[in-house]
Parts: structure tokens; sequence; C-alpha cells
């Protein structure tokens, strides 16, 4: 597992390097800032050891921005709310007043997306990389799998994942998106 984590990872940075680098439009030196995925932490192992390694390979100073507790409230925190904590934390942060690029991995992509599109009164971002971002939406939910629990929770989420009380409560029900429920039912709930 952990080979695996450790593979992901230098293929992640490769890709980011090289878009670093080839790309003409952005200048080395920029800071960045990374918005981690769904249940995942800023002092994950990983996480840490991405910045270090884009930081190195860029010459540029990495943040790493949680939002509440990480991992909890990246499940159940409603992206406005996450949306809103980034850009107080980004404005906050004096080495980004220039300027910064965001790097979204996974649901981060979705904060980083929130953060160019509504903090207004923050620095200027320069680039938003998106790295595996549901940007098109997700038709179930994230790293369930196919056993009865999951299965009973898929169910339960198309039955209400369009009710005000589901989209207020649980992050990923802003981009899964499910053609077939009919959003009249879900708005009994």
């Amino acid at each position: 597992m952990a080979a695996t984590s450790s593979m992901a990872i230098i293929f992640i940075s490769y890709l980011i390097f090289s878009t670093l680098t080839f790309m003409p439009m952005i200048s080395l030196g920029i800071p960045f800032v990374v918005f981690h995925g769904i249940s995942e932490k800023c002092s994950d192992e990983a996480a840490v050891q991405f910045i270090e390694l884009l930081s190195s390979w860029s010459g540029s100073q990495g943040f790493c921005l949680e939002i509440g507790n990480g991992a909890w409230d990246s499940w159940f925190m409603p992206f406005t709310k996450q949306t809103s904590i980034a850009c107080e934390k980004v404005m906050n942060i004096s080495e980004l007043s220039n300027g910064y690029n965001i790097i979204g991995l996974s649901q981060g992509n979705m904060v980083g997306r929130g953060v160019i599109e509504f903090c207004n009164e923050g620095p200027p971002v320069k680039n938003l990389i998106s790295l595996a971002g549901p940007h098109a939406g997700i038709a179930s939910i994230p790293f369930c799998g196919s056993g009865l629990l999951c299965i009973l929770a898929d169910f339960l989420l198309k039955l209400a994942v369009y009710s005000n009380f589901i989209q207020d409560h649980l992050a990923p029900a802003g981009y899964i998106k499910i053609p077939t429920v009919n959003c009249a039912i879900t708005a009994l709930f």
C-alpha cells in the first residue's frame, strides 16, 4: 500500500513539475496553495511529501491549507463554508499577496474553484492546476465500494441527494449528479 501511494505521489509530482516547467504562462517562483481531497488532511505524510517535492522542483514556497479539521470537514462542511474559510486563510498569508497558483487534489479542486469564483478580495490566482477533480460530477458516494452498507448508503443518498438537508450537510452532495432522480420527490425531505 505504501509503495502504491509513493508511486502515485511521484507520478502526480512529475505531472505538476512538467506542467510548471513547460507552460510559458507560469513563471517559477510563484507560491502555490494545495487543497487536499476528501478524507485527507494537510498533515498526512503524502501531502507533506507532495508539497516538499513541488517546492523543491519549482523553487516556490508551498502551503497546504486545512479547512476545519481536514478529514471530517471535507465530508460534512458545505462547500460555501469551505470556500469562505479558504478565502480568509489565503488573504492572511502575506507571501501570496502578489499572486499564487492553486493545486487542487480531487475534491480540493471544488474548493480551489470556489476561491477563484468567490474570493474577490483575495490575492490574484495565476493558475489552477486540477488533479483528478470531480468537475463534471460523480454518480455515487466516493470511496464506498460495493458492499451491502455502500449499496444501502448509495440508495438512501439517491433518494435525498437534492434535499436541502443533504446539500447543507454532506460536501460531496455539491457535485453528485444523478440525472434519473426526480428532484420533486427529494424536495419533500
